[in-house]
């Protein structure tokens, strides 16, 4: 379970409490809001409040506690998770509408494998709601992956297409939903050949 101080692991049977590891800024205003990506005795945390960046994790054996693998400012990941593929997480790093980049890291070290920036101008919501056009860029984006592309959604209703690859940025498409408008911070659901944006 991730809590607004950090992860806290529990016994899915009994409620016993196993291990907690905080995992905050210590400034008030700060939260930790994405879910943790679990991979074998592995997890990851990321939040973009005031250089909190994000920690991989290896759970003990006995399950009691964990070890850092790494601590990094390689992901900063606001409210979105990243999508776990190829050995590296590919996601919209940044708190702000000017700190946003696209990111491939490598899970196992925390290297940034490439970095694309995807900032737009801080209040640029409000010029949108003042009737500008949205900016070409996806700023604090959401991603899923389905048949091994990823499927992209910008904070301003740009969607992309991506081919999760490590060793560069392949972007295969983009386009601006036009009902769509700032803030899109639900990530795409695709159910049924159907894809549902918000």
């Amino acid at each position: 379970v991730v809590t607004r101080q950090g992860l806290v692991s529990l016994d899915p049977q009994t409620g016993e409490h196993r291990f907690s590891f905080w995992f905050r800024a210590r400034q008030d205003s700060s939260v930790t809001a994405m879910t943790p990506i679990v991979d074998g005795d592995r997890i990851l945390l990321s939040s973009a409040y005031f250089k909190s960046g994000s920690v991989l994790l290896r759970v003990n054996p006995d399950g009691k506690g964990v070890t850092e693998v790494w601590r990094s400012l390689a992901l900063e990941m606001h409210w979105t998770r990243p999508v776990l593929t190829a050995g590296h997480v590919f996601g919209f790093s940044g708190r702000d509408e000017p700190d946003a980049r696209l990111r491939a890291v490598e899970f196992a070290t925390g290297k940034i494998a490439w970095d694309r920036p995807e900032g737009w101008p801080n209040g640029g919501h409000a010029k949108l709601a003042a009737g500008e056009a949205a900016p070409n860029v996806f700023g604090r984006g959401s991603a899923i992956l389905a048949d091994g592309k990823l499927i992209a959604l910008g904070e301003a209703g740009l969607l992309g297409l991506f081919k999760p690859n490590p060793a560069k940025v392949e972007e295969l498409g983009r386009w601006q939903v036009p009902q769509l408008r700032y803030p899109c911070w639900a990530a795409p659901v695709l159910a049924n050949r159907l894809l549902y944006l918000r």
